[in-house]
């Protein structure tokens, strides 16, 4: 009996191999993750990106895991700009979801997902998990912050630290070295804000006035001089419709002076054809030269 369960847990495993087994093979140069708080949503934003070691063959397929809170927006690769890679997922796992990229090249791929900040009052929390699923050479945390953020800790503590050129964020470097397939860590961030506002907000919510507006301002019509305004289209209307009808009345004259120069009466009450122009009597009701009816 005992020798029938092992072979039925034997056959389990090697017919429905976890992703991890399956990608055993592969292994990353690079893995770097980008935690971005409260960037342009009062969330983090939070980045995997990697590049495959040239020893791993390609295609291959990379499985990454993320928390099931967290909402996919990209996967993608960087070549001169980010382009969609193929993928296929997310797909549910307990408390996990899992997307998988079909790597074509070695290149920098990455996946890109928004998840909730743990909060406690003023103080913001989170935690990132990395499960070991491949060996990465080079692995790195970095961690970008409001500038007006305080008490900021980091576990593992911070191997280096900055301000950002433009002065908006701190940031905060982890980095390790050759991580083994199976070494996992968690890298917790506690840092508290008395404010809410992003740091990099749309750009529509950047659009402000060059100058207050006012009743003055260039453009603007004030509603003092409304009824003017209306009185003045009003007007405007009126003498398009005076000049349309004026035209039309000129048109009707022209066509009753070419009806009548069809027919030249003279001093006996002659009349000439207005096909061939011969001249024809009074009483003539079809052209003696031409047959044609005349226009009497």
């Amino acid at each position: 009996m005992r020798k029938w369960f092992v072979f039925v847990l034997l056959l389990g495993w090697l017919v429905f191999p976890s992703p991890v087994a399956a990608q055993s093979g592969v292994k990353l140069k690079s893995m770097n993750i980008l935690l971005w708080a409260e960037y342009d949503q009062p969330s983090m934003l939070v980045i995997h990106q990697f590049t495959m070691d040239e020893s791993t063959p390609l295609p291959a397929k990379v499985t990454l895991r993320f928390p099931k809170e967290g909402n996919l927006i990209a996967v993608a690769y960087l070549e001169d700009s980010l382009i969609n890679a193929d993928f296929t997922g997310p797909e549910s796992q307990g408390n996990w979801q899992t997307v998988t990229l079909d790597v074509q090249s070695y290149a920098p791929h990455r996946i890109e997902y928004y998840q909730p900040l743990d909060r406690d009052g003023n103080q913001r929390s989170y935690s990132f998990r990395w499960f070991g699923d491949y060996a990465v050479e080079e692995f790195s945390v970095t961690v970008q912050l409001p500038a007006d953020s305080s008490d900021i800790s980091m576990d593992p503590t911070f191997t280096n630290t900055a301000i950002s050129g433009d002065g908006l964020h701190f940031i905060g470097v982890v980095t390790q070295q050759n991580l083994k397939m199976g070494q996992a860590n968690v890298f917790t961030v506690i840092y508290e804000r008395t404010t809410e506002t992003v740091t990099m907000p749309s750009i529509s919510d950047n659009i402000q006035p060059s100058e207050p507006i006012g009743p003055t301002t260039e453009g603007r019509v004030s509603i003092d001089r409304l009824p003017w305004v209306i009185g003045g289209f009003g007007l405007a209307l009126i003498g398009l419709a005076l000049y349309f009808y004026w035209r039309s009345t000129q048109d009707s004259e022209k066509k009753s002076r070419r009806r009548l120069g069809t027919r030249d009466v003279t001093g006996e009450g002659q009349a000439y054809c207005h096909e061939c122009g011969a001249r024809a009597n009074a009483n003539d009701r079809f052209c003696r030269t031409c047959g044609s009816k005349l226009r009497i």
